[in-house]
């Protein structure tokens, strides 16, 4: 049951040399925290925002804490789930918090990376790029005076996604191909930054 997957509430726990390896926490859907941040009333009374907003941070805290006394225990698989956690209750807490600035930069962290810790989101964001403008290319270059084959636009997509393309001949600066290349370098950037922050922040930030 739902009941069975969440854990104790832990905010501010103090650990001492509790032995957290005794616990199954695969078993562990969410801490008690973020199950009671998540509701929407208390005692059938409607919460305030200003609770709601506490109780999210508590829940950030809790799942970080958590995460952090894991690792301190070599149980890096189990801290990682919480520690990713903390990262999506983070999100909700800049929503409501009004800065959406960051939030839509962590949901971004968070699609591209899972914040380091689902790496292969980065493969399928990579390859979906690579492979998008390379499709882009292929069906630009029908009825233009530069022909490519398959593997030439893949060359290309790559190339300009690492800020590396080069102008094909007869193709000046309005060319639709230097306008899509032009694209694809910029989001490349983008990408590769967010690649960045997300993997410093899951292996130095912690």
């Amino acid at each position: 049951s739902e009941e069975q997957l969440i854990g104790p509430s832990l905010a501010d726990a103090q650990w001492a040399n509790v032995n957290l390896a005794v616990v199954q926490w695969s078993q562990v859907g969410m801490l008690g925290d973020e199950y009671k941040a998540r509701q929407g009333t208390r005692h059938g009374k409607r919460k305030s925002s200003v609770t709601r907003l506490e109780e999210y941070e508590a829940a950030v805290r809790a799942n970080r804490q958590l995460a952090v006394a894991l690792r301190a225990q070599g149980l890096d698989e189990e801290a990682a789930r919480f520690a990713y956690r903390a990262q999506l209750l983070q999100r909700i807490v800049f929503r409501r918090q009004g800065k959406f600035g960051q939030y839509l930069f962590s949901l971004l962290l968070d699609l591209l990376a899972g914040y380091g810790y689902r790496p292969g989101r980065s493969v399928i964001a990579y390859l979906v790029v690579i492979f998008g403008f390379m499709g882009l290319y292929l069906l630009n270059a029908h009825g233009a005076a530069v022909h490519l084959s398959w593997d030439e636009a893949l060359v290309l997509s790559v190339s300009c996604f690492h800020g590396r393309g080069f102008f094909l001949q007869n193709v000046t600066l309005g060319d639709a191909f230097a306008r899509l290349a032009a694209a694809e370098a910029v989001l490349g950037l983008l990408i590769e930054v967010s690649f960045i922050a997300t993997f410093t922040q899951r292996f130095f930030g912690r």
